[in-house]
């Protein structure tokens, strides 16, 4: 190893850390000589990790959009129904599910102080003062992804909730449940450095059969990836999801693509 690359394995060990680099290795080691494979290099050892670091960069990205889209899709459908404050109404909620529904308006209030600093919340205090909380158009700006998941889960009117769902082409409501609690589950993982490579999930996306979309792993990054693929084809908004992974994996080629659960003919697959 000459003396530029003996430096940046050091620069790799100083800010990223033997521990978590052991994450990308630790299953290439014998388990008796605790050797590596004869002439395996740290080089791609870095590989594996510049790999996993760029897949969670692209996951981030192509979440965020959907994250956009569902907190605007299920606003305009329920703004629209019932009213902008359609929030507060206790009775849109499935029974067994009011405290839950309690809890979630509960976390709005605390979202929305903790925005007051922002332009479009101090606009609307300083020209209302009921109800006590913006209209969810505004709200949706403040709570979290994960907020809107459990909204979702505890709407009562399953028109409500299939309306929603077929605005992302998926006529299956329990699908799309899944789905979405998937995207908020790996946005916080991912959001948080959390490894990609060689990590079974924990959290499954249900199969949706009309679609001809069946998982062998559900919880694999590759059931992910699907998901997030065809919910996004279903925006026609400017992100091809599918050609930055190729792009990806052409430029990380020592990575097998089993490591995240994607069989040979990924790309002919529905979804």
């Amino acid at each position: 190893m000459d003396d530029a690359k003996r430096e940046q394995a050091r620069n790799y060990m100083r800010f990223v850390g033997g521990y978590r680099l052991k994450g990308y290795w630790h299953h290439l080691v014998d388990p008796v000589t605790k050797t590596f494979p004869a002439g395996y290099r740290f080089e791609q050892i870095v590989s594996r990790y510049e790999f996993d670091r760029e897949l969670r960069a692209l996951t981030m990205m192509a979440i965020e959009r959907m994250e956009v889209a569902v907190r605007v899709v299920m606003a305009n459908h329920l703004s629209l129904k019932h009213s902008p404050h359609w929030f507060l109404d206790g009775s849109l909620f499935r029974q067994g599910r009011r405290q839950g529904a309690a809890e979630l308006v509960a976390k709005i209030e605390g979202e929305v102080d903790r925005a007051r600093d922002k332009t479009f919340v101090k606009h609307y205090f300083s020209r209302y003062s009921e109800p006590y909380l913006p209209p969810s158009w505004l709200v949706c700006e403040c709570v979290t992804f994960g907020l809107w998941s459990r909204t979702y889960q505890f709407l009562k009117n399953p028109d409500d909730r299939k309306a929603i769902s077929r605005r992302f082409s998926v006529d299956a409501t329990e699908v799309f449940e899944s789905w979405i609690h998937t995207l908020t589950v790996v946005r916080n993982m991912v959001a948080h450095s959390g490894q990609l490579l060689r990590v079974t999930l924990g959290v499954a996306p249900k199969d949706y059969r009309k679609a001809g979309i069946r998982f062998s792993d559900s919880k694999s990054f590759y059931a992910v990836a699907t998901v997030i693929n065809y919910l996004l084809r279903q925006t026609g908004l400017p992100l091809e999801w599918s050609k930055q992974l190729k792009a990806l994996f052409g430029k990380y080629p020592g990575v097998d693509l089993a490591e995240i659960g994607f069989p040979i003919d990924w790309g002919h697959r529905p979804g």
